[in-house]
């Protein structure tokens, strides 16, 4: 180009661009011509942008009166820079939880606030509706489902671990902390089943501290829908995934512990005065004073409290205060429930609660005894009504209970528990959206428990 704006000679790829992108590589070529020094043969880049996308002229300075002009498309770096700034946003959001919003919150409450910011995320900024998010159990390695979005779950009994062979995609993202991009789902030996007609998938690692707490899954029917940038853009979503959920599972645990501390703290602080009362009950008793046989009654029925109303997760309150009227109901009369527990003064409590009450009341101590006495009762035709169960037990947890009942019994009612809203496996949100009749928030009140009862029971109830 001259110091007039006429191009000497060009490509026939530049000569094709539009008018607009021609005059304003045509401007920064002459404004290299006027800003550098004659013959220099530095390099000068400089950036426009114009109706048909981002661009970049690499201009030197050839003579008084020539330059030499390169230019460059750079839309794809544009965009991608733009990607990044979204997700840096969208990252900013899913770390606000304020504690005034996400305290009062149950657990359920507090994964649906996460979840509706996740799904937001992926669907305005990647325009992909179908993903899933995994979270690695620390203990065994398991993958379990925490949100999932247009991608079918796993089939009841079936599990993916973090292992480099033998568990997919995102056991081998789980394991090794490696992004893989699946670009033909049909072909390859990684891919399993999952988003129906799938034709590109994407997974990457939830990366907390360079430590791998889960995966984040994507999948579409569009064939070469990914490519790196969405790699990088989701591995950098993915890091505040990991940290939005721990910061969860920090809040949910500290609610958890706390209730425990406390706990002793008051167990602490009684010792003393119940020592007293007893030594007070023993000289009453030697004085063969009158009503000493009372106060060592209230003395025992003190302690009884106390130990009752400190034992946290691990017990159910009320039981002695429940009258003659709240135990009768016909609605309970002759209905079959199981309890399932790995405690057992919480699943012998529930059942003697439910027994009194009319019940037949039958009782599991972990997930896998419990499904076999569903598989049981099924065979016979005789199905249980409800089904209570803990959703933290050593073999299964609660949704994986829900999930075998509801497949084998349609019409059974599936209550869960957990200790002051720990669900370190999600379960209730998983379950909920599939029809769970309710929830218990260990140490519960027995009048409660007869009212979930009930409402689980009622025709009305959830099917």
């Amino acid at each position: 180009m001259n110091v007039a704006g006429e191009i000497i000679w060009m490509t026939e790829r530049l000569a094709a661009k539009d008018p607009e992108t021609m005059r304003r590589f045509a401007d920064a070529c002459r404004g290299v011509l006027r800003e550098t020094a004659p013959s220099s043969g530095a390099a000068n880049r400089r950036r426009f942008h114009s109706a048909s996308g981002a661009w970049e002229v690499e201009a030197s300075r050839l003579s008084d009166d020539r330059v030499l002009g390169i230019l460059f498309d750079a839309s794809g770096r544009a965009h991608f820079a733009q990607l990044m700034d979204s997700v840096d946003a969208a990252g900013g959001e899913l770390l606000d939880l304020d504690a005034q919003i996400v305290n009062p919150l149950n657990v359920a409450e507090r994964l649906a606030l996460l979840e509706g910011k996740v799904v937001d995320a992926m669907e305005r900024i990647f325009q992909e509706p179908n993903f899933q998010v995994r979270l690695r159990d620390r203990e065994h390695g398991k993958l379990e489902l925490v949100i999932a979005r247009g991608i079918p779950p796993l089939k009841v009994g079936e599990s993916i671990y973090a292992r480099p062979d033998g568990n997919g995609m995102s056991g081998r993202v789980a394991a090794t902390g490696e992004s893989y991009l699946c670009r033909d789902p049909q072909h390859d030996p990684l891919y399993r089943t999952g988003l129906p007609g799938c034709q590109c998938a994407i997974t990457v690692p939830l990366l907390l501290q360079e430590r791998v707490v889960g995966v984040l899954d994507v999948e579409s029917t569009e064939a070469d829908r990914y490519g790196e940038e969405h790699r990088l853009a989701l591995e950098t979503y993915g890091r505040y995934v990991a940290m939005a959920l721990n910061i969860l599972d920090m809040l949910i645990v500290e609610r958890y512990t706390t209730s425990e501390r406390i706990s002793a703290l008051v167990r602490d602080e009684v010792a003393i005065p119940v020592q007293r009362l007893r030594e007070a009950a023993t000289a009453v008793a030697a004085g063969r004073l009158q009503g000493h046989e009372m106060l060592e009654n209230a003395l025992v029925s003190l302690e009884t409290r106390l130990k009752t109303a400190t034992a946290g997760p691990r017990t159910v309150l009320g039981v002695d205060r429940l009258t003659s009227d709240a135990r009768r109901d016909p609605a309970l009369a002759g209905k079959r429930i199981l309890v399932a527990d790995d405690d057992p003064a919480v699943r012998e409590a529930i059942q003697g609660i439910l027994n009194d009450c009319g019940a037949a009341a039958e009782c599991a101590s972990d997930g896998g005894s419990a499904l076999e006495l569903i598989a049981s009762a099924a065979a016979a035709g005789r199905p249980f009504d409800l089904v209570i169960t803990d959703i933290r037990m050593p073999d299964r947890n609660g949704y994986e209970v829900f999930r075998t009942t509801r497949d084998m019994c349609p019409n059974t009612a599936v209550l869960l528990m957990t200790g002051f809203g720990y669900d370190p496996n999600h379960s209730i949100v998983r379950s909920s959206q599939e029809g769970l009749s309710g929830v218990l928030f260990k140490p519960f009140q027995a009048t409660a428990l007869l009212d979930e009862v009930r409402k689980a029971l009622s025709p009305a109830a959830p099917a």
